[in-house]
C-alpha cells in the first residue's frame, strides 16, 4: 500500500474557498480543498456539522467521492437535493464516516477484526486484502491527508450502515 499525503504546499490558497468551510487547514480545509469531495463538503454544511469538526478532534473522516455520493444516489433512487433537505438522515450519515480519533493508515490496517465506532455509533469493519484496504464497503483509494485536528482517507463509496 503506499500512503499518499498531501503536503501544505500543495494546498495552495486558490485551491480552497473562502467560506464556512474553512478551519485554519483542518480536515475541512482538507476537504474544501479537493475537487472531488465538493457533494461531502456541501453534505457537512447542509447537515450544520461544520462547527462540530472544526472543533479540536481528533477526528478520522473516511472521505466518500463525488462519484461515491452519486452512485449512493442512484442505489437509492435519491437527488442530491433529497439527501441534503433531510438534515436529520443526512448528519447520521455523514456521522457514520467519522471516527473520533486521528488514525493513519497504518493504525486503519491494524483495526482488521477490531472495528472501529462510527460518531453514529456503528461499527467500521475493516479488511485488508495486500494492497486494498476497505472500511465497510468502501475501498480507500488515498491515504493521510492530514489537517490540524484529524486525518481524512478518501474511499470510492459512501459508508452504509451494516456494510
Amino acid at each position: 500500500m503506499s500512503e499518499d499525503s498531501m503536503s501544505e504546499d500543495s494546498m495552495s490558497e486558490d485551491s480552497m474557498s473562502e467560506d464556512s468551510m474553512m478551519d485554519e487547514d483542518g480536515v475541512l480545509s482538507v476537504v474544501a480543498g479537493r475537487d472531488d469531495l465538493t457533494t461531502l463538503a456541501a453534505a457537512v454544511e447542509a447537515a450544520g456539522l461544520t462547527e462540530a469538526l472544526h472543533g479540536e478532534g481528533p477526528f478520522t473522516i473516511f472521505a466518500p467521492t463525488d462519484a461515491a455520493f452519486e452512485a449512493y444516489l442512484g442505489e437509492m433512487g435519491m437527488t442530491a437535493e433529497d439527501v441534503l433537505a433531510d438534515t436529520a438522515g443526512l448528519t447520521t450519515l455523514l456521522q457514520q464516516h467519522v471516527v473520533a480519533s486521528a488514525d493513519d493508515a497504518a493504525m486503519v490496517m491494524s483495526m482488521v477484526d477490531q472495528p472501529f465506532t462510527s460518531l453514529a455509533g456503528t461499527p467500521i469493519a475493516v479488511t485488508v486484502d495486500g494492497d486494498t484496504v476497505m472500511v465497510a464497503n468502501a475501498t480507500v483509494v488515498e491515504y493521510d491527508l492530514r489537517g490540524r485536528n484529524g486525518v481524512v482517507h478518501v474511499i470510492d463509496a459512501v459508508i452504509v450502515p451494516g456494510a
